[in-house]
């Protein structure tokens, strides 16, 4: 019998495991605990995590899912993406029996031979959605679980402050937050971005791919990372070196264009690190703004998802 969001009951649950995208952020593993505390089975993660998300667990008391392996007859469950660009290299697409997720089906989705499970809205983060599957099926995720899926909508909204934010998002952290016992969500945002800016000892590198994605648009490879902070100065400053590392991830994934967005989450503004003439041709004519010693700033544009990419995406699809 196939998987079944809707009717979890008669779902086999063997070997089920519940997995977010390569760079696995706050909602990616909030989602996943949640999804295996809801369906049943395991959550796991496909990468290394950042420290708002390290913070986030340790705040929770929720422990830290497993690296992602190979397990014969494993069945996959996605959270928070649905592109095979995003994949872990140890899952095989015929082995995905369901999808739960706030992102369009663009470019490079995963495609399945069979019909699956899905459920994709429009709202500020996949935490949101399993908030709602919980309340639906009436019932109540555990304090540490309530604590996670709390975190992935304030960080995949920061703090109700992006344009990616629906009119789901806010009510249900504030029940998230009362089940947790977290008696301000606000603070605990505000720390959680804190921890998240704290770049000072990670590696340039390590920061360029924190949060990146690629894409593939009309036959061309583009990969944009972005790292959201309260203290800009700290990456500003190492130009120099985005430029030498974002070289080396150019070349080295084939890429026809990279990007790199330093997002003041205080100012509401981006400065995007342009790595050559063919990145200032491709922003200047999505963002409408000129390139100035390898930056270009974008007051407003904060968020990949809803304002930065689909220009791109749009320019190049033209």
């Amino acid at each position: 019998m196939a998987f079944d969001l809707d009717t979890p009951e008669t779902n086999e649950t063997d070997n089920l495991v519940w997995l977010g995208h390569l760079s696995p952020d706050s909602d990616t593993i909030g989602s996943a605990i949640a999804a295996a505390e809801l369906f049943g089975g395991e959550a796991r993660r496909a990468g290394e995590l950042n420290k708002e998300t390290a913070f986030v667990l340790d705040y929770c008391g929720a422990e830290l899912p497993k690296m992602i392996s190979k397990v014969e007859g494993q069945k996959i469950g996605i959270v928070d993406f649905n592109q095979k660009t995003q994949l872990h290299k140890d899952v095989n697409m015929n082995d995905i029996v369901a999808i739960i997720d706030h992102h369009a089906i663009q470019d490079q989705p995963i495609t399945f031979n069979t019909v699956i499970s899905m459920d994709i809205r429009p709202w500020g983060s996949a935490a949101t959605i399993l908030a709602d599957r919980f309340e639906k099926m009436g019932k109540q995720p555990s304090k540490s679980t309530a604590c996670v899926l709390l975190a992935g909508i304030l960080s995949d909204t920061l703090v109700f402050e992006s344009p990616t934010t629906s009119v789901f998002d806010k009510p249900f952290a504030e029940k998230l937050a009362k089940i947790a016992g977290v008696e301000d969500m606000y603070a605990f945002g505000l720390a959680m971005m804190e921890a998240k800016s704290d770049l000072a000892d990670v590696s340039t590198y390590d920061v360029l791919k924190g949060d990146f994605k690629h894409y593939e648009i009309n036959g061309k490879k583009v990969g944009y990372g972005v790292a959201e902070t309260l203290r800009p100065e700290q990456l500003v400053e190492r130009h120099a070196e985005f430029l030498k590392e974002m070289g080396g991830e150019k070349a080295k994934q084939g890429l026809d264009y990279i990007f790199f967005a330093i997002v003041d989450t205080k100012k509401k503004e981006t400065q995007l690190v342009i790595y050559s003439g063919a990145e200032a041709e491709l922003a200047g004519t999505a963002y409408g703004a000129a390139a100035n010693d390898g930056w270009m700033v974008l007051p407003g544009l904060i968020s990949r998802k809803k304002q930065l990419m689909p220009v791109i995406q749009e320019v190049l699809s033209a």
